[in-house]
């Protein structure tokens, strides 16, 4: 299961890079998350994903750091249900409205956390 979590690095990785050489790309993402309730089931991807990096990080290369991700994904995940749809709606639009630049500096924090995701499992 660990090959999961390096494909979950992988694809986090890749999507840093997308969003870095296209920061459209990030605003239609965000675009995608803001329509209906659709936030609500990345919380609850980010509530699994972490579920799964607890249950494997034993296994790891750096169980404390998949260990540590697992937990921040849960908690992320269930921040979007305790902070609910309007002001979670809000924090997407806050980012919606940055330049392009910050979109490609955040982009490279992306691609850092999910290097870090792939090499730790």
């Amino acid at each position: 299961m660990l090959i999961f979590i390096n494909a979950i690095g992988i694809l986090i990785t890749a999507m840093g890079i997308m969003i870095l050489l296209n920061p459209k790309a990030g605003k239609k993402m965000m675009a995608f998350w803001r329509q209906g309730k659709n936030i609500y089931i990345g919380g609850l991807i980010r509530v699994l994903l972490g579920g799964i990096f607890l249950y494997y990080a034993p296994q790891a290369r750096l169980p404390m750091a998949i260990f540590a991700l697992g937990v921040l994904a849960i908690l992320g995940g269930l921040f979007i249900f305790i902070l609910g749809l309007e002001k979670t709606k809000a924090i997407l639009d806050c980012w919606d409205k940055k330049p392009e630049r910050s979109l490609r500096l955040l982009s490279l924090l992306v691609i850092v956390f999910g290097a870090l995701i792939f090499y730790s499992a």
